[in-house]
């Protein structure tokens, strides 16, 4: 089996061959985000009904996740009926069911990209342990540093920074979270006492709410 890729217009789009033969094919198109970046989601995902349940859509998503995780691109989303189907590639619900578009998936693919569209007014500081089965990428610590202009990370131990003036409320925190409890917290789906397991308990109430009050720019 091999995946060939190939440019068509404005959209990438992925093929699995056997013997010249294509199999499985999807195609990511480019799409306007809620703050004017681009953002982009998977669209015409198919196998042959022969060949289903034997691997060649993990191979295409797999080289779609290396592709955007090279180009450091935050999330992809995509529109199915059949959610079960992409669950297990880490997909999670981002809408709720009353908006205009329920069935819409959505997918972190760079957890250091995505965790930039955090912003608060005030600084928030924290060690945030990422789980992500699929992604090895996104599967660790990460010192996280939230403010007005959005968030900023890196993989050092946990510190206030030193462009956080007097005046800031400093909250430095050690917590875990899910990458698909991650995705739904930053769209909105699920509060932070859902998603995130903080380290010190007697300090539970202060971190939840120092994250809930965290706002993500980024909308579908």
């Amino acid at each position: 089996m091999e995946v060939e890729l190939r440019v068509e217009g404005r959209n990438l789009v992925f093929a699995a061959k056997e013997k010249d033969q294509v199999i499985s094919t999807l195609s990511v198109s480019p799409d306007v985000g809620g703050d004017g970046t681009t953002i982009y989601q998977i669209k015409n995902a198919f196998t042959k009904g022969l060949y289903r349940r034997r691997g060649y859509m993990d191979a295409i998503l797999k080289e779609v996740f290396n592709c955007m995780q090279s180009e450091q691109e935050a999330f992809v989303f995509l529109g199915t009926r059949e959610p079960q189907v992409f669950a297990k590639y880490g997909f999670v619900d981002i809408v709720k069911p009353q908006d205009p578009f329920p069935n819409t998936l959505g997918r972190i693919i760079d957890v250091k990209s995505f965790l930039r569209y955090f912003e608060s007014e005030k600084e928030f500081v924290m060690s945030l342990h990422i789980k992500d089965e699929m992604l090895p990428e996104n599967d660790g610590i990460f010192m996280v540093h939230c403010g007005p202009e959005g968030g900023r990370l890196n993989s050092m131990r946990i510190s206030i920074p030193a462009n956080c003036d007097n005046a800031c409320e400093r909250v430095a925190a050690e917590a875990k979270v899910d990458v698909k409890d991650l995705i739904q917290f930053g769209f909105g789906l699920k509060k932070a006492e859902e998603v995130f397991e903080v380290a010190v308990k007697m300090r539970e109430e202060e971190i939840y709410e120092a994250l809930n009050n965290l706002k993500f720019k980024q909308t579908v």
